[in-house]
């Protein structure tokens, strides 16, 4: 009877099969094969020291690892500004899988391979609707966007996942069983990042200030204190850190800036405008006054709508207009699948059962960008500074790229295609050159090619580095802080002064200690491995589907002799 009942299921629900079936096809595929950048290599490094001292130090007896300048580390050189969660969920991977880049990525490509289809439940149990469901989950495998942040070692799939998870037990929560674990899900939420906790402050508001939602009362503010007992503590500790990487709004007129900035960034990768058109269309032939939702669809969507905009309100009240262009949405990556759920809701509403408007609205929103703001601005600057300009939208190079999602197809290409970029040359050439313990100076990208290569890194620590007198008392290695007896530099010009100091000071230093320098290597600059963000990302073949400055210093390998004492 069981397995009659299964198979019953899953012919009633055999688009979210097919759909599935496709987006691990686009997810799993040689998840392994590009080399790490910047942020995943920090995933890494630190999962990987997890897994030698159960926590995630930033110092694990070889080299020294923290990309923002020891700001992050607190007095036993633990990173603390950072949440847990991402690094531990890697480390248990790595246990299980050992350390390299498959295993890595393998958790978080199935947490978002897991958020296709959630997001599917969540729109059918709400709409009784397969098709609402089906549009759903067919928006989010075909997002570029979504199916790059998938492949990353980073939090932005749990961040999703478990967003989407929260949202549905406080649709369901009538229980003391489901408070608790939503409790529980909100704690990890925000230990997946801080952001996080935005989403729950929503829900809380939505209680007091909604009252379709005023029944959840009952059942959310007792579990209240736990959560903020459990999450907001550790502010405290990760206060410098969080400095570090925020800018407090000054003016009523910066925070419009950065609040149309962050709208833009979220219109340009989600069906945005698209669920704005539609949710107009329906309030203009009075679909909401008229029974068109069901209190519970009508619910849902009010829901994401506040969700949006919280969110845009946290980002535009903590983040620089030029930040958030270059970030995009990777702080708020969980709006990706609730758009694509609010609008497979409405896209199945204007529908109104007509299979053939059905069909029409779907093919627009999958394989057209006009449900994005891509189509509109179409016009705008394409080589916007962004420190200069107050907003700046994302335009393609090409004209046809501003209405077609051509990032699709450049993708599902690359799945079977080598993409190596500089980490990933430098990386090649030290396993090849270097002996296991040479010493290793490098003023970028350094997490990624630590974990790549293993060689110990010197000069991790400056003078003027916050963590600069901590390290000192706790006996780090002199080569942590200075050049000498490094016997590689793995130089990349682009960011010259990145550390505060240039090659011409490391390369007067070396000279002073005794050390001949050897130009060993020139590396082309491709400035990341695999980028997170569609607006930066690098396909094969050093394309670019948005305009990138072409103008970059190459990269050089010094080899670095010394005197034989």
């Amino acid at each position: 009877m069981k397995a009659r009942d299964a198979f019953g299921h899953v012919r009633l629900h055999w688009a979210l099969c097919v759909v599935a079936v496709i987006g691990a096809v686009l997810i799993f595929t040689n998840l392994g094969s590009d080399y790490l950048w910047a942020d995943e290599g920090d995933t890494a490094v630190l999962a990987s020291n997890i897994v030698k001292f159960g926590l995630p130090r930033a110092w694990d007896g070889r080299t020294f690892m923290d990309s923002d300048f020891g700001a992050r580390e607190n007095n036993q050189l633990v990173m603390v500004s950072s949440p847990w969660v991402q690094y531990y969920v890697a480390a248990g991977s790595f246990l299980l899988f050992g350390e390299n880049t498959f295993a890595v990525r393998l958790p978080f490509a199935l947490a978002a391979w897991i958020t296709i289809l959630l997001a599917y439940h969540i729109v059918w149990r709400t709409t009784a609707s397969r098709s609402a469901a089906f549009c759903a989950a067919a928006l989010l495998v075909s997002s570029v966007q979504f199916l790059l942040y998938s492949r990353q070692s980073r939090y932005y799939a749990l961040s999703m996942l478990f967003s989407c998870w929260l949202l549905w037990i406080f649709c369901q929560m009538k229980s003391l069983r489901m408070s608790a674990l939503f409790g529980i899900v909100s704690i990890l939420l925000f230990h997946i990042h801080p952001l996080g906790l935005v989403l729950v402050g929503i829900l809380a508001l939505l209680t007091l200030l909604y009252p379709p939602l005023a029944s959840r009362r009952r059942w959310f503010w007792p579990v209240l204190p736990a959560i903020i007992a459990f999450t907001v503590p550790w502010f405290g500790f990760a206060r410098a850190g969080y400095t570090e990487n925020s800018a407090p709004v000054r003016s009523v007129g910066d925070f419009v800036a950065r609040f149309g900035q962050h709208l833009i960034e979220c219109a340009s990768v989600t069906p945005l405008i698209g669920v704005v058109v539609l949710t107009i269309f329906l309030a203009a032939r009075r679909g909401f006054a008229h029974g068109s939702f069901e209190p519970r669809e009508r619910d849902f969507l009010f829901v994401i709508l506040a969700t949006v905009v919280g969110y845009t309100l946290a980002m535009a009240a903590s983040q620089r207009t030029a930040a958030m262009w270059v970030t995009g949405l990777r702080y708020t990556s969980a709006l990706i699948p609730l758009i694509a759920m609010a609008a497979g809701c409405l896209i199945v509403k204007v529908s109104r059962q007509r299979i053939l408007v059905w069909v029409a609205l779907l093919l627009v929103f999958v394989f057209t960008n006009f449900a994005q703001i891509t189509p509109w601005l179409f016009w705008a600057d394409k080589n916007p500074n962004p420190e200069g300009k107050i907003v700046a939208a994302h335009v393609p190079n090409g004209t046809i790229d501003c209405f077609f999602p051509t990032g699709e197809l450049l993708f599902v290409r690359d799945l079977w295609r080598s993409n190596v970029g500089t980490v990933g040359q430098c990386s090649q050439f030290l396993r090849e050159n270097a002996q296991p313990n040479d010493l290793i100076i490098t003023n970028y990208e350094s997490e990624p090619l630590y974990f790549h290569t293993r060689l110990p890194q010197a000069m991790k620590i400056m003078r003027q580095d916050v963590i600069y007198d901590i390290a000192r008392r706790r006996n780090l290695p002199d080569y942590v802080f200075g050049v000498d007896h490094a016997r590689w530099v793995v130089w990349r010009f682009n960011w010259d002064d990145y550390l505060g100091i240039p090659w011409s000071e490391v390369e007067s230093h070396l000279l002073a200690e005794g050390g001949r320098i050897k130009d060993a290597a020139e590396i082309k600059e491709t400035s990341w491995e695999n980028r997170e963000n569609i607006h930066f990302h690098r396909f094969s073949g050093d394309e670019y589907l948005f305009p990138q400055d072409t103008n970059r210093l190459a990269a050089h390998i010094f080899q670095i002799d010394w005197p034989v004492e």
